[in-house]
């Protein structure tokens, strides 16, 4: 059945509200709708508006680490803190799937945070930022400061309380064991309290995470940091010995196995090369970073900071500008005065 026009049902329907034809300017454009104020109270949505994540401030950073939030479902808790291996039968819950999930909303929290914190960041340095964050060598030292490992029910050899006979996993499996504990706390805090889960464990780990990123975030706040908004270090260096025939080059460098200090990533090393001013390939300076652009920045940042050779090229390139300038005044002064009136 064809749908009626607007002017239809205003005209045959007398149940039909007086606002709609009062405000209706021309048939082929009806005026909206406008829904009455609801007298009942609507449930909150199970995804809170992103509001709920607030930047770091340094003024609010404290080394003082907040309480632990509770699970407010006792079997989610526990499954947080069993391992498979532990289960009486295959179909008890254990920490696997409230780790998995967990994970994904540390993520999700932590990215958050960064870009709310750090809004021109470039998204390799927010991963940088991120994985800080999110690691297990951090989500592990959190599960012990909160006693998690000593609650936790695993097997011996993972010696996560000092259990006895805990020898035969390495360092590394108990790290990840410790990390995995944590993640699946925070799946069981959000998942047990649909509501305000996922704002309690936004609000527990930014105060938690914050001495972790307080320096950056100090840096932030002071201006040090350099920003997509300013002008970046290689436009910089451009502009201070660039010109015409002059090139200015980012190479790839052996990075010789060296990692970043708090992530253990490899590191990218990039340096600076000038052909120009007399020179052929002269390397100005070099920078490392987990990314390829941020250690080609570095690297026009360490050229910059040679300051007795970057004023001998400048003075090369004032000194051709002038030049230049004085060679065009001159071709242009025969025409001065040539002019005729017709």
């Amino acid at each position: 059945m064809p749908k009626r026009s607007h002017g239809e049902a205003t005209a045959t329907s007398p149940s039909a509200p007086a606002i709609i034809s009062a405000t209706a300017s021309t048939p082929s454009e009806p005026a909206p709708k406008r829904s009455k104020p609801s007298t009942t109270t609507t449930p909150s949505p199970q995804i809170p508006p992103w509001t709920i994540f607030t930047k770091w401030t340094s003024s609010t950073i404290t080394n003082t680490r907040p309480p632990l939030p509770t699970v407010l479902n006792p079997a989610l808790e526990t499954a947080a803190l069993t391992h498979s291996g532990m289960r009486k039968n295959l179909s008890d819950p254990s920490y696997e799937q409230l780790e998995w999930i967990g994970d994904v909303y540390l993520e999700l929290i932590a990215s958050e945070l960064i870009v709310q914190t750090f809004p021109t960041l470039d998204p390799g340095r927010s991963s940088h930022y991120r994985e800080m964050l999110v690691r297990n060598a951090t989500l592990g030292q959190f599960s012990v400061h909160y006693g998690l490992d000593r609650r936790a029910n695993f097997p011996a050899e993972f010696g996560l309380g000092g259990r006895p006979n805990g020898t035969k996993a390495s360092d590394k499996q108990r790290i990840k064991a410790l990390g995995d504990i944590f993640e699946a706390y925070v799946g069981a805090i959000v998942r047990s309290d649909p509501e305000h889960g996922l704002r309690r464990a936004a609000d527990w780990l930014k105060a938690l995470w914050g001495p972790v990123l307080e320096h950056h975030v100090r840096e932030e706040e002071t201006g040090s940091r350099v920003s997509d908004r300013e002008l970046n270090p290689k436009t910089q260096l451009e502009q201070l010995i660039g010109g015409p025939g002059v090139k200015l080059e980012y190479r790839d460098l052996p990075s010789g196995g060296k990692r970043d200090r708090d992530t253990k990533q490899e590191l990218f090393f990039v340096g600076c090369f000038l052909t120009g001013w007399g020179e052929t390939g002269l390397q100005l300076g070099y920078g490392g970073a987990l990314g390829k652009k941020e250690a080609g920045q570095k690297a026009a940042v360490k050229a910059m900071e040679n300051k007795k050779l970057i004023k001998k090229f400048s003075e090369k390139k004032k000194i051709f500008l002038a030049a230049r300038a004085a060679q065009a005044e001159k071709v242009e002064k025969p025409t001065t005065g040539s002019v005729t009136s017709s």
